[in-house]
């Protein structure tokens, strides 16, 4: 065989250009007549290369070995008659070598299916049966091919003992702390889609291929669900790993099957080679009756005589986890309790003491569990098969300590496997600690924006025996945020009524009222909170400032917030000066607008939290007071102007140019140009959404914007869906008598009277309520009282097509 080729060419697959090279060169060896084998075959040695550290190389003296590119220093290659440097170079090596987090038996073939299905498809699924390796096989590709993402891995999961509408919620925890640890970044305080939006748009920006591994994908998950679970950006490699076997999902797959005969063997001589030929034999057969399923391979290794092994992986893990120390086995009642996800050893040294540290090591030994990153993970159908018959004893109320003292703690490392522990444990143990354990799961969601999450996990608290006033009372906040204002009322009354002191009756009465306000039934606000309000002085938030902007008294509000300013000295909470930027933009004062929203904004980027949602409302809110200054005529002309300038000097997505674009869309109907200016609003809206979410003034303006265009296409119906859309948003974050409620409010009573949909008495009521609370705002020498006066006009003249509500002509 030595003489069937003349030149053997090796490189890895993991090189860019690799596999080009390579072709460059066996085509120009071929030519001059060399015969050429290219190093793709797969045999044992490939476990030995891929699991050590260090490989290497001795060049023979028959001087057949050529090494290409050593490196500009030469370190790549070494004189080993020089013992020293030789032993020198080898011990650097090993010191600065990145170990694998995973150690896997062959699968050669599949590691390069991946990498060339990750050539072909942005996105990879990897499927197989449980326990069958698809975690570690997607691990060792990250860690073999790690230098074709130079951008680093982002390890995302497990997922799949989450419900799939709980999947997204989890997703979003796990992608801002491992995005914020590749990034850098303090990721909190972000929603789930700016979040992605953020993290897809920096990893493009840096240029560098980044993978991202998300585990266990849960079964029922919608198509749309993983489409989200997708950072859009060509810079990112997906790989799913998934026990789905047919699925709806249109992805690429990889379907997973056990090890080969070889494979399988070399897999049991890594715990313990067969004794002789006739063991060796019962190990093939064994590989051939269980499929070559990994785990139920390593878990016989143990067994003995060979024909009294069993060959499914249930039987054998439990068989093996019969065999395990006391202290071992309680690991494993300990990992079973909780979730499939990695968990602090700290835990294990608080619920079983002394010698947990040997036992962790015989788990290894054995495969059942591995160190990840100061974790300990066990292998997830171990997991399984023990949480099938466990009897958990007290475990779960001194594991529940200790993970409340973790979790009390500022660590941020893999908090949200903490969480995911806590969540886990809490169907496990008393209700006292049962609230506490979901409590923190409620506040990290809601740190995170993701409210609706929140509100789930706040209603299994207080559905459980024990809830108190505060519990109530946070649910109503939560509520608030989800625009549920009717339930929130209902819990703040009630946290108010199981009140234990005036601390808790003032907390929950101030968020009733504010669910009130929320909706506009200021007077119901006032009885519930206000009116009663104890003195100023004793409420130390921005609560007055927005109740007294919402009610439209802008000046009382910058008084509230300027007696209290000098107090914080230089570092006034920014929610505060959002507040105190908000009324000073309705009391029509821009420039000192735009300085206390720029005072946030350096606030916020001296940190690092330049994404945090404040630090956008703040950049919102300077860009409304910048146009405002800046703005001479509001003509389509000079607005595009002001929108071109804005994007040379800060970008043509940053708040001053989306400012002036949605201003030059509205100003389109100004010049009867209804159908340009519904394209051109569409598009900045898009713009809004993907860069700054929904729920803010500048997309609320848009909405109306279009909402008037259709209007004047004579689509009333559509006008006053639309306009239902915003209007109780709007209520919610500008108050009811704000100038642009109030507008809207009017046209949404204008649409409803034209639309044909039998709504002309509610029509009435909106046109007349918001004539008169114009008038009582703004008085009567305004554009927006005129229009209200007109309105009147327009409904009375119409009121001959009406009888008792039912529209008699077209």
């Amino acid at each position: 065989m030595t003489d069937r080729f003349d030149v053997l060419l090796c490189f890895t697959p993991a090189a860019p250009d690799g596999a080009a090279l390579m072709d460059e060169w066996e085509t120009a060896l071929r030519d001059v007549g060399l015969r050429v084998l290219r190093d793709t075959a797969v045999d044992e040695s490939a476990d030995a290369l891929a699991n050590s550290r260090v490989v290497l190389v001795l060049c023979s003296r028959a001087d057949r070995v050529l090494v290409v590119d050593p490196g500009a220093d030469g370190e790549h290659a070494v004189d080993p008659r020089n013992l020293p440097a030789f032993v020198g170079l080898v011990r650097r090596k090993v010191a600065d070598s990145r170990r694998g987090r995973a150690r896997m038996v062959g699968r050669y073939r599949e590691l390069l299916a991946l990498h060339r299905g990750l050539h072909a498809h942005p996105v990879l699924m990897v499927r197989g049966l449980p326990g069958v390796g698809k975690t570690v096989l997607a691990e060792q590709y990250a860690r073999l091919f790690q230098d074709t993402f130079d951008g680093g891995v982002l390890r995302l999961g497990p997922f799949g003992q989450h419900a799939p509408e709980e999947v997204l919620s989890q997703f979003h925890l796990a992608l801002a702390r491992a995005a914020g640890d590749l990034l850098g970044a303090d990721l909190a305080g972000i929603d789930f889609d700016r979040l992605r939006d953020h993290v897809a748009d920096r990893i493009g920006t840096d240029g560098r291929r980044v993978l991202v591994l998300v585990d266990d994908v849960p079964p029922g998950l919608p198509p749309d669900a993983l489409e989200r679970l997708l950072l859009p950006t060509s810079a990112v490699s997906t790989v799913l790993v998934s026990r789905v076997g047919n699925s709806p999902w249109d992805v690429a797959t990889l379907d997973l099957a056990g090890l080969s005969r070889a494979e399988g063997l070399r897999l049991f001589s890594e715990f313990r080679a067969p004794a002789d030929e006739a063991e060796r034999e019962a190990v093939l057969r064994l590989v051939e009756q269980c499929g070559g399923h990994p785990i139920t391979l390593r878990a016989n290794t143990s067994a003995a005589p060979p024909a009294s092994r069993p060959d499914t992986a249930p039987q054998a893990i439990r068989d093996l986890l019969a065999g395990c120390g006391p202290v071992a086995a309680g690991i494993v009642r300990l990992g079973a309790m909780l979730a499939p996800v990695p968990f602090p050893l700290g835990i294990a040294r608080d619920v079983l003491g002394a010698g947990f540290a040997d036992a962790v090591g015989e788990l290894e030994e054995r495969g059942m569990a591995s160190l990840v990153d100061g974790g300990l993970r066990l292998q997830p159908l171990v997991a399984e098969v023990a949480r099938a018959g466990l009897d958990p004893g007290d475990l779960s109320e001194s594991a529940a300590k200790s993970l409340l003292r973790l979790l009390s703690g500022d660590r941020t490392a893999y908090r949200d496997f903490l969480l995911q522990h806590a969540r886990a444990l809490a169907e496990r143990t008393p209700a006292a600690l049962r609230i506490r354990l979901l409590r923190s799961v409620a506040d990290a969601h809601e740190q995170h924006r993701d409210f609706f999450a929140a509100g789930e996990v706040h209603a299994a608290i207080l559905s459980t025996e024990g809830a108190t006033s505060a519990d109530f009372a946070s649910a109503a906040r939560v509520e608030i945020a989800c625009g549920l204002y009717p339930e929130a009322v209902r819990h703040a009354r009630h946290a108010l009524s199981s009140a234990a002191d005036d601390d808790e009756r003032c907390a929950a009465s101030l968020i009733a009222a504010q669910a009130f306000d929320c909706q506009g039934d200021y007077a119901a606000g006032e009885r519930m909170f206000w009116n009663g309000l104890p003195g100023r002085g004793e409420i130390r938030s921005p609560a007055i400032a927005q109740a007294l902007r919402l009610r439209g008294r802008a000046r009382e509000a910058i008084a509230s917030v300027e007696e209290i300013l000098p107090e914080f000295r230089d570092s006034p909470p920014a929610d505060l000066l959002l507040e105190y930027a908000r009324a000073l933009l309705l009391d029509d004062r821009p420039g000192r607008a735009r300085e206390v929203a720029a005072e946030v904004i350096a606030a916020f980027h001296a940190t690092g939290k330049v994404q945090h949602f404040q630090c956008t409302e703040a950049e919102l809110l300077w860009a409304e007071a910048t146009v405002t200054l800046d703005l001479r005529d509001r003509s389509a002309a000079v607005l595009r102007e002001l929108e071109a300038r804005y994007g040379r000097r800060h970008g043509p997505e940053s708040p001053p140019a989306l400012t002036a674009a949605a201003l030059a869309g509205r100003a389109l109907l100004l010049r009867g140009q209804p159908e340009r200016a519904l394209i051109a609003l569409s598009a900045t809206e898009r713009t809004v959404l993907r860069v700054f979410g929904g729920e803010n003034r500048l997309r609320y303006r848009i909405r109306h914007g279009m909402a008037l265009a259709h209007g004047q296409l004579r689509d009333f119906g559509r006008q006053a869906e639309v306009l239902e859309e915003i209007l109780q948003p709007q209520i919610r974050l500008l108050g009811s008598t704000h100038p642009e409620t109030l507008e809207s409010r009017l046209d949404l009573g204008l649409a409803l009277a034209f639309s044909g949909r039998d709504q002309y008495r509610r029509a009435t009521e909106l046109v007349d309520a918001a004539a008169d609370d114009i008038v009582a705002t703004l008085g009567h020498a305004t554009e927006l009282s005129e229009k209200a006066i007109a309105a009147k006009r327009v409904l009375r003249g119409a009121a001959s097509q009406f009888s008792d509500g039912f529209q008699r002509t077209p």
